[in-house]
């Protein structure tokens, strides 16, 4: 009977942890794709397609964690790598293919690396280091951003390609934006902790 457990909950496991690391391949398939492919239809289809999956196994991982009763600290820190990996991906590759300014994945890196190195002071002084909600608004602005960025062709005729250069700067700022309360967290802590040597 432990053993029949045993088995279950690994295979719950092992279904999380393939909903997460799927944004690493399903993003080298984007790069793959519009970095080869031409310009059309197939491109806007096939690279909207990865990015919907990519967004959509964001989605499922932490809530079948939840639901299967799997959630662990691996899960908890692989989520956040695979996010970053997979939309340092998506808006590199745009950025190379000349769709975004290079400005947008240069900004999400230093986001990355100045709210890893935040988690690890905090961690260390002993404060939990949970995502926040400016977090989860960055990830869906990046993750809408990147479905705009790929369908300009469709709207470009009506519209221009003003929209595209605007979610270029909304990610920017708010990516920032949600690194500041990053730090400002890591700030108090570090100002409170000197306080009271």
């Amino acid at each position: 009977m432990t053993d029949d457990v045993t088995g279950t909950k690994r295979f719950r496991f092992f279904v999380v942890f393939l909903l997460t690391i799927s944004r690493g391949p399903l993003a080298v398939s984007f790069a793959v794709l519009f970095l080869t492919v031409g310009t059309g239809w197939t491109r806007i289809v096939l690279g909207l397609f990865l990015l919907a999956t990519m967004e959509l196994t964001d989605l499922l991982d932490g809530f079948v964690a939840r639901r299967f009763g799997v959630v662990t600290e691996w899960g908890a820190a692989l989520d956040p790598y695979m996010d970053s990996f997979s939309r340092l991906t998506v808006y590199w590759t745009l950025a190379c293919a000349g769709l975004t300014l290079p400005l947008v994945p240069l900004v999400m890196a230093l986001r990355d690396v100045t709210v890893a190195y935040c988690r690890v002071f905090l961690a260390r002084a002993g404060h939990t280091v949970a995502a926040n909600w400016s977090g989860k608004i960055k990830a869906l602005v990046q993750g809408v951003t990147a479905m705009v960025i790929v369908g300009e062709p469709v709207y470009r005729p009506l519209l221009g390609s003003w929209l595209t250069s605007l979610g270029a700067w909304v990610v920017i700022v708010v990516t920032l934006a949600s690194a500041a309360e990053y730090v400002k967290q890591a700030v108090v802590v570090s100002l409170n902790s000197a306080a009271s040597e």
